[in-house]
């Protein structure tokens, strides 16, 4: 069981929402260096007068103190890191099962609530800030069950679910078939497959993680990983009429570091169940046992080593499927997949997205005249020169030969053409010995609503084309 978790826990990246909460902080131009994190989010700018007057009350908000399997102060905790520097006065209430947690906001016994997923019900009577992160969805069965590449091979069977989870409405959607029982807690969950009341679970990979370190769970494994639409992808709650505390928690969300959030929550994802032996039901045995206990010793070693090598080897099999393998950028099929990604986060949140296309002028000439080997020493120097000056949010790919790609999420296209230029310059002062001189030239287009990949490619590249015939080494749009 130990093995399959560490496994898929080398497989999968527990957060990826995060990035989106970076760039948004950078659009509405927040400070996000270190002195900013460590003041008091109250005495900057960034609440109006009706929020400052809520923070300054004597309200205090209680926060639906939801029960997790990483701790039992999980949901004031990460309340806390999000909107403990502004002021809000915060207390958590008793622990909650999802369900009464949801009810209890509704009707007013506590005032917000973590890990809530936007639905188009619940937006009716909740406001929900931006997400806060995005967990992967597994399922938990017994040990001796096979392991499943999708739900299909388990439409048949029955679920323990909790209360009130969007995780089924999704189900139900593209697995009708699949049935469920629902339940309050996921200690409820264990034990009906434990008593084969059920075929499994499904939970998010934040409770699975956790649900190993409890050592009343060694019979059951993590038997499959549901693809990225079965997301949880969760936010903080508010009741409708809160508009203000809506308003105060989404700037603080804003505020916050991505990073910090990234720490709490693999501080809970840490799979530290191990099946060791207890070594003191033996200290009183004969030698026969003690030699046992020493063979165990040495293969649960052997284990180890050989997931450390298993992760390590699936960790360079990931990094080289999305890399270029010359400049070490990303490759267009990850640029391709970026590229997706970012247009659906550009038409949900309205906001603004640009692209820049570069291509090396006369490196045909640089190939015929210095050799194939000094080309490829100038596109890892390019490479390496423009990822230096980009911000953590943008992304560089090779798109083709000579050609990179530039994706600026949150970006205008004003602000993307000073970013090219900011590039053109520096790669016209850089050095790249034996060569005199590089430059290039760059293409820039700024995405329109409703605006395909293609078509915006295709408006960058002919910006791209007139930068070259204007005569190299320039920005066009």
């Amino acid at each position: 069981m130990i093995n399959a978790v560490r496994i898929i826990f080398a497989l999968i990246s527990l957060m990826v929402l995060n990035a989106d909460n970076q760039s948004i902080a950078q659009e509405v131009e927040l400070s996000s260096n270190q002195d900013f994190q460590e003041s008091h989010l109250e005495t900057t700018e960034i609440f109006n007068s009706a929020e400052k007057a809520l923070i300054h009350s004597n309200r205090v908000f209680k926060v639906c103190n939801v029960i997790q399997q990483a701790s039992n102060d999980a949901s004031i905790g990460i309340v806390n890191l999000i909107a403990g520097k502004s002021g809000l006065k915060l207390e958590a209430t008793e622990l909650l099962p999802w369900g009464d947690a949801l009810e209890g906001l509704n009707a007013g016994k506590c005032d917000i609530l973590p890990w809530a997923t936007k639905t188009l019900e619940r937006s009716q009577f909740m406001n929900f800030t931006r997400p806060y992160v995005r967990i992967k969805r597994v399922v938990v069965a017994k040990k001796e069950e096979p392991y499943i590449r999708d739900l299909d091979e388990v439409s048949d069977r029955v679920f323990a679910m909790l209360r009130n989870n969007y995780a089924v409405t999704q189900i139900r959607k593209t697995h009708p078939n699949i049935e469920f029982v629902y339940v309050d807690t996921v200690q409820d969950e264990i034990d009906y497959i434990q008593q084969n009341k059920v075929y499994g679970t499904i939970v998010s990979l934040y409770s699975a993680a956790n649900l190993f370190n409890n050592e009343k769970v060694r019979e059951l494994k993590v038997v499959g990983v549901l693809p990225s639409i079965y997301d949880d992808i969760a936010s903080l709650a508010t009741r409708k009429e809160d508009s203000a505390l809506h308003s105060i928690l989404e700037k603080s969300l804003i505020a916050t570091n991505p990073r910090l959030i990234d720490e709490f929550m693999s501080e809970g994802a840490v799979v530290s169940y191990d099946p060791d032996v207890d070594y003191q039901k033996y200290w009183q045995v004969a030698i026969g046992v003690v030699l046992v206990l020493l063979i165990l010793i040495w293969w649960n070693r052997y284990l180890k080593n050989l997931n450390a090598q298993l992760k390590e080897s699936q960790s360079k099999l990931e990094l080289l499927s999305v890399t270029d393998s010359l400049t070490s950028v990303f490759n267009r099929l990850k640029m391709d997949e970026v590229f997706t990604q970012e247009i659906e986060k550009s038409k949900r949140y309205h906001s603004p997205l640009s692209v820049i296309m570069l291509d090396v002028d006369y490196f045909k000439k640089i190939n015929d005249e210095f050799g194939h080997n000094v080309g490829d020493n100038v596109l890892k120097k390019i490479a390496e020169t423009i990822q230096a000056k980009l911000r953590t949010n943008d992304y560089l790919g090779r798109w083709g030969g000579e050609e990179f790609l530039i994706i600026c999420p949150s970006t205008n296209v004003t602000k993307a053409q000073l970013v090219a230029e900011k590039l053109r310059t520096t790669l016209a002062k850089t050095d790249f010995a034996p060569l005199k001189r590089v430059t290039a030239s760059f293409g820039v287009a700024g995405w329109e609503n409703q605006e395909t990949q293609e078509s915006l490619i295709s408006r960058a590249d002919s910006a791209l084309y007139r930068a070259k015939d204007s005569g190299r080494n320039r920005v066009c749009c």
